[in-house]
C-alpha cells in the first residue's frame, strides 16, 4: 500500500479527492472497510475529539492497521485536535496524519503554535501528513460569516511559515447539513487560494452539504480531502430507527446490520463521485 503523502499526490495531480470519514462507532468503519473491499478505492478515516472520548483513537487505529494488513487503501487521521500532546502521541502510535486546529487561537498564536508543532512531530516521524486551519469553519446552525473566510495571502504566509501539508479552507463551507439548502462556496476566492499555493493540499470540511457540482469544481481546482461526516449520521440513524419500529428482535445485530449496509451505501457513492 502507497502512502498517504503519495495517494494525495497522486489524486491532485488527477483532479481527484480522497473523502475522509468521520468514524463515531464501530459500525460506521464497517460500513467504510466494506464499502473500500467493494469499491478497491481509497480513503481517509478519521475521529474528532469528542468521537476520540467515545471509541478512542488507539482502539480505531488497530482496525485501521487490520484493514492495512488486508490491503485496503484506509489511511488514519486525528481531526479537529486542539490537545498538542494528544497529537504527539498519537503520531507516535503511528497515525498517517494528523489534522491541527487552531482556529480558536488569534493568528499569530496559531501560527507560532502550528510551525513548533509540525517541526516536533515531522522530528518524530518525517512522513507524517499534518493538516492546519486558521479560520473557523461554522457549524451550519450559526451560518455563513464571510469574515471568516481564508484570505489568500495569509493562507500563503500560513503554509510556508509552517510548513504544513494541508490547509483546512473556510470559503462558505459549514459543519453540519442544512434543512432548507445546500450550502454554496466560494469557488472564486479558492481559485485565488490556490492560485497563491499552486503545489498546496487543501481540505473541505463539511462536505455532507454541498451539492455534487460545486463538490467537483472543487476537486478540479485543487480540493484533495473532502470530510463526510453528516450524511453518514443521518442515514445511520434513518436507518436504526426503521430497524427498530419494524422488527421485535431482541439481537443488536438485527437493528445494526441495516444500518452498516445504508451507511455504505452512502460512504460507495462519495468514493466513486470524489474519484472520477
Amino acid at each position: 500500500m502507497i502512502s498517504l503523502r503519495d495517494q494525495l499526490s497522486a489524486y491532485f495531480s488527477n483532479h481527484l479527492a480522497l473523502p475522509a470519514f468521520n468514524i463515531d462507532s464501530f459500525e460506521i468503519f464497517q460500513a467504510v472497510e466494506a464499502a473500500v473491499i467493494e469499491t478497491k478505492l481509497p480513503c481517509i478515516v478519521q475521529l474528532s475529539q469528542n468521537e476520540d472520548k467515545f471509541i478512542e483513537a488507539e482502539k480505531l487505529f488497530l482496525l485501521v492497521k487490520k484493514a492495512q494488513l488486508n490491503n485496503l487503501p484506509i489511511y488514519l487521521n486525528m481531526d479537529h485536535c486542539h490537545d498538542l500532546t494528544r497529537m504527539t502521541n498519537l503520531v507516535k502510535l503511528g497515525f498517517d496524519m494528523v489534522h491541527f486546529d487552531g482556529s480558536s487561537l488569534n493568528y499569530i498564536e496559531n501560527l507560532d503554535t502550528a510551525s513548533t508543532l509540525i517541526q516536533k512531530l515531522k522530528q518524530i516521524n518525517p512522513n507524517i501528513i499534518v493538516e492546519v486551519e486558521f479560520n473557523k469553519i461554522n457549524l451550519i446552525e450559526n451560518g455563513v460569516s464571510p469574515d471568516s473566510f481564508t484570505k489568500p495571502e495569509q493562507a500563503l504566509e500560513f503554509m510556508t511559515l509552517t510548513k504544513a501539508d494541508l490547509l483546512a479552507v473556510s470559503i462558505g463551507n459549514l459543519h453540519g447539513v442544512s434543512t432548507t439548502a445546500p450550502e454554496v462556496i466560494n469557488l472564486d476566492l479558492f481559485t485565488q487560494i490556490a492560485t497563491v499555493l499552486p503545489n498546496n493540499f487543501f481540505t473541505l470540511h463539511g462536505g455532507s452539504g454541498i451539492e455534487l457540482s460545486q463538490i467537483k469544481s472543487a476537486i478540479n481546482l485543487g480540493i484533495v480531502k473532502i470530510n463526510i461526516n453528516t450524511d453518514l449520521r443521518l442515514a445511520f440513524k434513518k436507518s436504526l430507527l426503521s430497524s427498530i419500529t419494524s422488527s421485535s428482535s431482541e439481537k443488536v445485530y438485527d437493528y445494526l446490520q441495516p444500518a452498516i449496509d445504508d451507511v455504505k451505501k452512502v460512504v460507495i457513492e462519495k468514493l466513486i463521485n470524489f474519484s472520477n
